[in-house]
């Protein structure tokens, strides 16, 4: 008998509504992508806004199609779950009435107001040991106290705030909850408790009667509203689970690891985030200098994490060079960065430089030179010269995780749309001197379905989830071979990152 399971998927620029299903003995998923839409920030006087409205639609238009779908193929969509980008949020009044528009993350004003809410913490040290997360402008904690010094009046009409997973979880259920992954990314989290931490918010004269009761991921929150079913033509019967919503938290859950090899991951996609599975938090003085960043994962588990960019260069690239008028794929992209000459130049993918989008080789030009190294002249030099800089800060940051935790891995799972880069997974395990095992690609929305699942019953626990990824998906292992990793130019790649802090 087969059941389905519907994810919608929310990156910060564009989502997707995707069917799991699950059949057979043992059970096996296969997934079926039916809507997919794009988003965008608006600008706005206040400052950059999503709109959120507009999402509701195409959550809707997804929903609507993946209930047709399961009609079509007599299949029972039994659940729907949805998972975004981490941080950002909204409020709700007493009534569940929308307060305001959702800012988002790249709003200007959560750095100064970062900068303000440290110097009255007394720094960032301080901050790290209460909630063990890394320094970013755009944090929960930040964007409230940027919101909260514009209009304070604001909060006083709020009952309730949630996240954008959460928000659209309410409007499919009508039930407020806040789920742990995605409140882990706010900062507001206490290593020590894993509730929110009233007396940071109190030091910095922050509301606290917005922040609610956190559920686990897989908790189910009832069925659709009646006019949500009823919009979209999809049965009241179906529950809306509070998955893993935090993408990166879904995508860590669907890391095939089912053997007893230590193991580290990386979700990699525009950005990387590559990290271990803890038990518990860690917020050691060694832990902070890096830093790792300590989320909240499924079965009380901690992603302990340090975020690296990832594909973003080759991306950003790419649309630069179709401004020019010149068509690229990924593809042929990287096949000439396969024929061009190795270690010939090395980024920090980490610097400032590469930080905002737009005439990103110029960019990489300028670090050369500035660094005194060959300037990447070719889209092979250039592509080249980032996916080698990106396999040794793999390798770097897998270096510090081991130091930190004090255990080494035996291999590096990746997981996510980069692994569709052949090339970089096969420089990833040369440079680490160790096995990589890549897939799955779809692994944001196998984690949030899987999670689904879990919630009503049908998969056990996460030992499981991952057999059943295992067994589902096409994995690719890559080996370091003879091929060694040129320590001269791991020792530059070094040198740069040190110069560059």
């Amino acid at each position: 008998m087969s059941t389905a399971h519907l994810a919608i998927d929310l990156g910060a620029s564009s989502g997707r509504a995707i069917v799991g299903i699950l059949a057979g003995q043992p059970r096996r998923l296969r997934l079926e992508e039916v809507h997919r839409f794009e988003h965008l920030a608006s600008p706005t006087p206040a400052g950059p806004v999503w709109d959120i409205t507009g999402i509701w639609q195409s959550v809707l238009t997804g929903l609507r199609a993946g209930a047709a779908w399961c009609r079509e193929n007599d299949i029972e969509l039994q659940t729907v779950g949805v998972d975004t980008w981490g941080v950002d949020w909204a409020l709700l009044g007493k009534s569940g009435e929308l307060l305001a528009l959702p800012h988002c993350y790249r709003d200007p004003q959560n750095e100064i107001a970062s900068q303000r809410a440290l110097k009255r913490l007394g720094g960032f040290d301080r901050l790290y040991e209460r909630t063990g997360i890394q320094l970013l402008p755009f944090n929960t904690l930040f964007q409230v106290a940027a919101r909260y010094e514009q209009e304070p009046k604001l909060f006083d009409a709020a009952d309730r705030l949630l996240f954008l997973p959460d928000l659209l979880s309410f409007w499919l259920s009508g039930k407020v909850a806040t789920e742990r992954t995605i409140a882990s990314t706010s900062s507001i989290i206490s290593v020590e408790t894993g509730d929110w931490d009233y007396e940071l918010l109190e030091q910095l004269g922050l509301p606290t009667h917005i922040f609610g009761p956190i559920v686990e991921p897989g908790t189910t929150l009832g069925p659709l509203r009646g006019e949500v079913a009823e919009a979209t033509g999809a049965s009241s019967a179906i529950q809306v689970v509070a998955s893993a919503s935090h993408d990166t938290a879904s995508a860590v859950a669907a890391v095939p690891a089912t053997d007893n090899s230590s193991w580290a991951y990386v979700s990699s996609g525009t950005w990387s985030l590559l990290g271990a599975e803890l038990g518990s938090p860690l917020v050691s003085d060694a832990a902070r200098a890096i830093p790792f960043t300590n989320e909240r994962g499924i079965g009380q588990t901690v992603r302990f994490l340090k975020n690296i960019a990832g594909m973003w260069f080759v991306q950003q690239y790419r649309q630069d060079l179709g401004k020019e008028g010149e068509s690229w794929d990924f593809a042929q992209m990287t096949s000439e960065a396969e024929s061009a000459d190795p270690f010939r130049t090395l980024v920090d993918p980490n610097a400032s430089d590469f930080a905002t989008g737009g005439n990103m080789v110029e960019k990489m030009r300028d670090f050369a030179r500035r660094t005194e190294q060959p300037v990447p002249e070719s889209v092979g030099q250039a592509v080249r010269c980032w996916l080698e800089s990106l396999a040794f800060s793999y390798r770097h940051t897998l270096e510090q995780l081991e130091s930190v935790v004090g255990q080494t891995f035996d291999v590096l799972h990746i997981v996510g749309g980069g692994i569709q880069n052949k090339l970089l997974n096969q420089m990833t395990a040369e440079a680490i001197g160790r096995p990589v095992i890549c897939g799955p690609v779809e692994a944001t929305a196998i984690g949030n379905v899987l999670v689904q699942a879990m919630g009503s019953g049908e998969v056990a626990d996460i030992a499981e989830l991952r057999q059943i990824v295992a067994r589902s998906s096409e994995l690719e292992r890559y080996e370091p071979g003879d091929r060694k990793v040129n320590s001269e130019a791991a020792e530059r790649f070094l040198k740069l990152c040190s110069e560059t802090v």
